[in-house]
């Protein structure tokens, strides 16, 4: 809560506050790190922040995109045969998914295996009565329905865009292998 404080803070202000937050809990090269990308990001939201339209459109399509995400989870639940309240089963499957997909970006596994489905699972067995395989399931075909569409538009994006994934990653590699400033 407090990070996103900072970044709200920073986002508003012309201040690095987050460099400075960060410097009072670690002054180590990982903490270092860690707050160059979130001020990144916190660069990328003052720009969104600083045009109305590009900030219009991104909340638009991030409107759209967790809709899809919620609908996907809901056809699946459907697939189911989970029989629950509509009114039920949208606000589960709105908590599911935010909740599942908040929960990969946790450092609690390899690669975030298996969080998803896990936050995912939790949530619906405690607030319904759906039984934990039946949650369970829904939960991992809900996220290998989202992964396949993921890839696929990622490979159609590269096909279109006439990305190669092998110069992607050799660039990526030269990239880290740049020193930075200490």
């Amino acid at each position: 809560i407090v990070l996103v404080g900072a970044i709200v803070a920073s986002a508003r202000s012309d201040r690095n506050l987050v460099r400075r937050g960060m410097e009072k809990v670690s002054s180590d090269a990982y903490a270092d790190r860690v707050a160059g990308v979130i001020e990144r990001f916190v660069g990328d939201v003052q720009a969104v922040a600083g045009d109305r339209g590009a900030f219009a459109r991104i909340g638009a399509s991030s409107v759209v995109i967790w809709t899809l995400d919620v609908v996907t989870a809901l056809l699946v639940f459907a697939a189911f045969d989970v029989a629950l309240p509509l009114t039920t089963l949208v606000a589960v499957g709105f908590f599911a998914v935010s909740v599942g997909n908040l929960a990969k970006v946790l450092p609690l596994s390899p690669g975030g295996l298996g969080l998803y489905e896990g936050a995912f699972s939790l949530l619906v067995v405690g607030l319904t009565p759906v039984a934990t395989p039946i949650a369970l399931g829904a939960a991992i075909v809900d996220h290998a329905v989202k992964n396949i569409v993921t890839v696929i538009g990622g490979l159609a994006s590269m096909l279109v865009l006439n990305v190669s994934l092998t110069t992607a990653v050799e660039e990526g590699s030269e990239v880290e292998a740049t020193p930075t400033d200490d």
